[in-house]
């Protein structure tokens, strides 16, 4: 518990850094990219690689600046390329998953299993849990009949996802480190 707060106090002190503020724009900026290209293949069901972009400010910034990012890309994603009704639920799923990969990746040694376990935990709790209950409230769906195709979607879906994290956080890790860039 104690080294969750300081975890906490560290990333809310990341931004004080004017270099970190840019990285983090770039990163919520190339996030916003990111999603222009996902795949929406019902109102509650799309394919997405954005996701990545959040993982790496969790990992470089932490809980606090995760958590800022989601809002913050998530609004603007939507100004951006609206996708049905604004619904501040997803707001907030955006800033619970942003805040989680800051809490599973954020001054952690990145490793394979550390990227199974986070993408296990992000599926099952904000893919599966919080996206399909706030979907089938939003759309009038029974939750039931939308958990389904997300599961098998989640499942199909799920060595990819992890395949990209570890590739992709590893590769920004060698950057941050030969740079000396925080991480």
């Amino acid at each position: 518990m104690k080294r969750l707060m300081i975890n906490v106090a560290s990333s809310s002190k990341e931004l004080a850094n004017v270099r970190n503020m840019v990285l983090c724009a770039l990163l919520i900026a190339i996030k916003l990219v990111i999603g222009l290209y996902s795949i929406a293949v019902t109102p509650y069901l799309k394919i997405s690689f954005s996701f990545l972009a959040s993982a790496v400010i969790g990992m470089m910034f932490g809980p606090v600046v995760g958590a800022a990012c989601g809002g913050i890309t998530d609004i603007l994603g939507y100004m951006i390329k609206p996708m049905g009704p604004f619904y501040i639920a997803f707001t907030f799923i955006a800033v619970i998953s942003g805040s989680l990969y800051g809490f599973l990746l954020y001054k952690k040694k990145i490793t394979l299993t550390r990227c199974i376990i986070t993408e296990i935990i992000m599926m099952v709790f904000i893919n599966l849990i919080l996206n399909t209950y706030f979907s089938s409230v939003l759309y009038g769906k029974g939750f039931m009949a939308i958990i389904y195709p997300r599961f098998i979607k989640n499942l199909c879906q799920l060595p990819v996802n992890i395949a990209m994290l570890y590739t992709v956080l590893t590769f920004v890790n060698k950057i941050t480190k030969s740079n000396n860039l925080s991480v």
